[in-house]
């Protein structure tokens, strides 16, 4: 049986994507995408399956980055063996739904590692602001005893004297 092309037209509509959106994965993702002869994309079954797990990752909250790194992890080979042709659609293989899993609970605990940080910073200072209040009105008080020592020094043996 012939294999199946799509044009960039077709899979976008079938994946509900803008055709920028698959030239940006392509690129991005570095995907092997076969051209014909005038240089247009032509889509396989298996080009879109990769697409629809692109997707379902992105969905995940995984960035293009971690889905790079997925990708790699998983040869061609598994993805077509893992799931029958009919199901791949539906289905992502086992490996990429652990390796995509393990990449979520890290940014989530990268993410709440990063929410404590700010709580600590916070708090820092918002004590640094507070010793820095108390350090302003001790220089205010210092300044205070210090103006009225002056004025005492100033006064004429006199007026001390007279206690004016």
């Amino acid at each position: 049986m012939k294999e199946r092309y799509y044009k960039i037209g077709e899979v976008s509509e079938m994946l509900g994507i803008e055709q920028y959106t698959l030239r940006y994965l392509e690129n991005s993702l570095q995907l092997k995408i076969k051209r014909n002869e005038k240089g247009e994309r032509l889509y396989t079954e298996s080009d879109i399956d990769t697409l629809r797990l692109v997707l379902k990752l992105k969905e995940k909250g995984l960035n293009t980055t971690a889905i790079k790194m997925a990708l790699e992890n998983v040869e061609e080979s598994q993805v077509t063996d893992l799931v029958p042709e009919e199901d791949r659609s539906y289905q992502l293989p086992a490996e990429v739904i652990s390796l995509a899993q393990k990449i979520i609970e890290q940014n989530d605990e990268l993410i709440r590692m990063n929410k404590e940080l700010e709580r600590r910073i916070d708090e820092l200072e918002r004590k640094i602001e507070k010793r820095n209040e108390e350090r302003e009105k001790r220089i205010d008080e210092f300044l205070r005893l210090w103006r009225a020592e002056q004025e005492g020094r100033n006064k004429s043996w006199f007026s001390k004297l007279v206690g004016k």
